[in-house]
């Protein structure tokens, strides 16, 4: 059974910070971050985390897409990617009200570390970007965590 070696967390609770957050389409933002330093090549990496999210219905078709990313060494459109993954809801224009819904987003990932980076602390950073159409904003939870096993 593999021996956990480092773990990190950081989490915003719904509503704090400056939570929600409106999204601008087109705009990467960074939620949180965490620190890992893997000892040895043969480490694994293990992400996991959450988002609360809410989109805004109106009497139009809305069809937002959230992009969650994990990048390390900086949060930015050109530091690289680690991970990956892509929420999206479709809702038809004929939904009659003004009302807010909310999703929660999930996601996992493991990995090995680059080996040029072995003994370094490497900060991994969770991003999210929208485009489509409707009103997101982040709510909260927002939850990265991650720990480096041997």
């Amino acid at each position: 059974m593999p021996s956990i070696l480092q773990y990190a967390t950081q989490e915003v609770p719904a509503g704090g910070g400056s939570l929600p957050l409106g999204l601008t389409q087109g705009v990467e933002i960074h939620l949180t971050s965490i620190w890992l330093t893997a000892t040895s090549s043969t480490n694994q990496l293990q992400f996991w985390g959450n988002v609360g999210w809410a989109l805004q219905l109106l009497n139009q078709a809305v069809s937002p897409q959230l992009t969650f990313r994990i990048r390390t060494g900086g949060f930015s459109p050109t530091d690289p990617i680690v991970f990956q993954t892509t929420d999206s809801e479709l809702f038809p224009g004929n939904m009659g009200f003004i009302t807010q819904v909310s999703f929660n987003t999930s996601f996992t990932h493991t990995q090995v570390p680059n080996p040029t980076l072995i003994g370094v602390a490497v900060p991994y950073f969770l991003t999210v970007s929208y485009f489509g159409l409707g009103n997101v904003a982040i709510t909260g939870p927002i939850n990265l965590t991650g720990q480096v096993l041997e």
